[in-house]
């Protein structure tokens, strides 16, 4: 039986590492895809935009930038995220440079401020098609000085989640000792050997009296209400889109504009809804009730690596004259686009 025992938790420990190898690869091939689209739609943003998309512009490359940096961290760091018992850790043993500990929280921290930055940004480019669509008065605010109001409140965002994380999810003592077993049993790994931040849900005392980690508590719901509030901007605008879509009426190739636009906020819509919220909140909860980790829950990470590569691929391929700026870029015959010579203020 002992032989058995041991058998199985070698076996355990070898799916785990193969699953390790995965993650590896996985975050490598996604950084070169999410370099290569990001990139290119920047390219096309710059030289391909009509120009009645006004300042959108802006905000689309900001979030292609920003997807840049994310992927470049997450192909640096190869963070996994998982729980075991009340504490959610993202970890990595990944240090090709041999930074310093503090540097490597630090890393940790731009990399959640990377994240909640991208949540923002999807939510102020779907108030700018709101105003767009029936307030175009207001799209005023989204230019000149007004413009550097929105990059401040997305990096306020971006702030607030990266602090939270590198001055209360840092390593302690204790959540050390909950992470060694699970670090050797099923990561083959030494917790001394690992850089992580983590979020331990309660805190025991030497007699073993659990109780509530206020600290960590607050992180959590601030992470909550930045994930809620975010997405509630998100659904209402997408909400309030198709509703004045469906009782405007337009030219038929503004028409045609603003339904590509649709159909590209939609996307920017279920994709993060996929690969960013549902994960996440999903491994918030977790610890709540004691959840051990596994690799299933650790396929987090992936989802998350694919998200700068998916999200500026659809805009791409659902915007026409972005389609047909890629597709020129293979066949080199350049088409003239009706769309392209549209001209509208905003």
């Amino acid at each position: 039986m002992k032989l058995f025992d041991l058998a199985f938790s070698n076996a355990n420990v070898s799916s785990v590492t193969m699953w390790l190898e995965v993650t590896r690869v996985a975050d490598f091939m996604t950084f070169i895809m999410s370099t290569f689209i990001n990139g290119v739609l920047l390219n096309l943003i710059s030289t391909a935009s009509p120009k009645h998309f006004g300042n959108y512009v802006y905000l689309m490359m900001s979030f292609s930038i920003n997807s840049l940096v994310f992927a470049a961290i997450h192909a640096f760091i190869q963070p996994i995220i998982s729980t075991e018992k009340y504490v959610l850790f993202v970890f990595t043993s990944t240090n090709y440079l041999e930074l310093p500990r503090i540097v490597m929280r630090f890393l940790l921290s731009v990399y959640g401020t990377s994240y909640s930055q991208a949540l923002t940004l999807i939510a102020v480019q779907f108030v700018y098609r709101c105003f767009s669509i029936s307030r175009r008065k207001y799209l005023v605010y989204f230019k000149g000085r007004h413009l550097w109001f929105w990059y401040a409140f997305v990096g306020i965002f971006g702030l607030n989640w990266g602090l939270c994380v590198f001055f209360i999810a840092k390593e302690t003592p204790e959540v050390s000792e909950i992470l060694r077993p699970i670090m050797a049993s099923s990561f083959d790994l030494n917790v001394s050997d690992i850089y992580y931040v983590a979020a331990s849900y309660v805190t025991e005392d030497p007699s073993g009296k659990q109780s509530l980690n206020l600290p960590v508590i607050f992180m959590v719901l601030n992470f909550a209400l930045i994930l809620g509030f975010s997405f509630s901007v998100i659904l209402f605008c997408f909400c309030f889109i198709h509703y004045k879509m469906q009782r405007v009426t337009y030219s038929k190739i503004y028409e045609t504009v603003q339904k590509q636009l649709f159909r590209a906020l939609m996307s920017q819509m279920i994709i993060p809804l996929v690969l960013i919220y549902i994960p996440i909140i999903v491994v918030l909860i977790l610890p709540i009730f004691h959840v051990k980790n596994s690799a299933a829950v650790s396929l987090t990470s992936i989802l998350i690596s694919f998200y700068p590569v998916l999200d500026p691929f659809a805009v791409i391929m659902i915007i026409s004259v972005y389609r047909q700026g890629f597709f020129n870029m293979f066949t080199n015959k350049p088409k003239v686009n009706q769309i392209a010579n549209l001209e509208m203020s905003g």
